[in-house]
């Protein structure tokens, strides 16, 4: 792997996108509570909006950061081996933890072990666990889709507007995909084939064919990062006006478009992120933060910078861990927050779980064998003399 300069952007970016998992997981809570009103639903809306771009910019990152890195002749088996260790083992051992919280052993072990299988390579054991098993792949499957990547590019190069080509062509064919992914359903269901009918079905949210698009922007970013910056300076303002554009017609979908009586749960049904209308709105959510984090990275604020920095360096084991830490968190807010309005609730629980994950992160990260749930190399203090 060739040494570059580094992406500071990239860690803002990171950082952001973990803390907005935090908020849609927070929201997703309060959202069917009972004593949620209109207020509170237009606001709950408006912030699963802002953070609605986590997933894709965590795809996007990964894309980005993998092309930008490796441009010379890859180690498959030195590759494959460090994210074993990195990301495939933390997220075994929590599965294994979140399998216990939810009473699989309670049960003899000829019982509860295929259970354990099955979570492992579905992501069951816990509803945040499906992203793992979809990154997963994109890994496993990288010196491949490098290739292709590569090959599409150099096809590109030859033709005018080169630039633009291949991510319109990237673009309409995830267009596609998306409108056929119900038909595609209906087929596997039709011919119930072994491991791929539930992975167009039962599992089809969790499906590396529907997030590959992600990926693929992120592998262009990467093999040309000053045209991608470039870029974004010329589209910064359609950008934003299309993302308020977007936020106007969901909102309006999320409170006016269903029963009355739904909750805001249900209601949110209609965010979900496979789906044709979506995608345009999250890749211009990702580009749209994209520029910020570009911005807090040049700001003269250090510190506002170096908070975004420490949660991204925590934020895969902080990931793993933060659904736990709601749980912790949701005992504090029936026994402190009961009666507060639902909005300051939602915000309040989201910090305070933002804040023991990075914490928990960072402590086992400081012991031995550490590494086994954060991923994060453990690197013993020297005493001083």
């Amino acid at each position: 792997m060739i040494q570059k300069q580094r992406l500071g952007e990239i860690e803002i970016l990171r950082g952001m996108a973990f803390a907005a998992v935090v908020l849609q997981h927070s929201i997703a809570h309060y959202s069917v509570v009972p004593e949620v009103t209109a207020g509170d639903g237009v606001r709950l809306t408006l912030m699963l909006l802002a953070a609605k771009f986590a997933v894709p910019a965590f795809i996007f990152i990964t894309g980005l950061v993998l092309f930008y890195n490796y441009d010379g002749v890859i180690s498959y088996s030195s590759f494959i081996r460090k994210r074993f260790k990195d990301i495939i083992v933390p997220y075994l051992l929590w599965s294994l933890l979140y399998a216990g919280l939810n009473g699989t052993y309670a049960r003899p072990v000829i019982e509860w072990l295929p259970d354990v299988t099955r979570y492992w390579y579905t992501g069951k054991s816990s509803y945040h666990l499906w992203y793992i098993v979809m990154i997963i792949p994109m890994y496993l499957l990288f010196p491949f889709l490098r290739t292709m990547v590569r090959k599409a590019v150099q096809w590109t190069s030859q033709r005018q507007y080169a630039l633009w080509l291949l991510p319109l062509i990237l673009f309409a064919g995830y267009e596609l995909i998306l409108f056929l992914r119900p038909w595609l359903s209906d087929l596997a269901e039709a011919w119930q084939i072994p491991v791929l009918t539930p992975y167009f079905t039962t599992y089809a949210d969790r499906n590396i064919v529907y997030y590959l698009y992600y990926f693929f922007l992120g592998a262009l970013a990467g093999l040309h990062i000053n045209s991608f910056l470039g870029m974004l300076q010329r589209v910064k303002f359609p950008i934003l006006l299309l993302c308020g554009l977007f936020v106007l017609y969901y909102t309006g979908l999320v409170t006016g478009g269903f029963p009355a009586d739904a909750s805001y749960g249900r209601r949110f049904i209609g965010l979900a992120l496979l789906q044709p209308l979506m995608a345009v709105f999250l890749t211009a959510s990702v580009l749209l933060v994209y520029q910020l984090a570009l911005g807090i990275t040049r700001s003269e604020n250090s510190r506002h910078r170096q908070w975004w920095i420490t949660i991204s360096r925590y934020s895969y084991g902080g990931y793993l861990a933060h659904a736990l830490m709601l749980r912790i968190t949701y005992e504090f807010d029936d026994w402190i927050m009961a009666g507060w309005d639902i909005t300051i609730r939602t915000i309040i629980t989201a910090l305070i779980t933002l804040g023991l994950s990075i914490l928990l992160t960072y402590l086992l990260s400081r012991v031995p064998y550490g590494a086994w749930l954060t991923g994060i190399p453990y690197r013993k203090i020297p005493k001083s003399t």
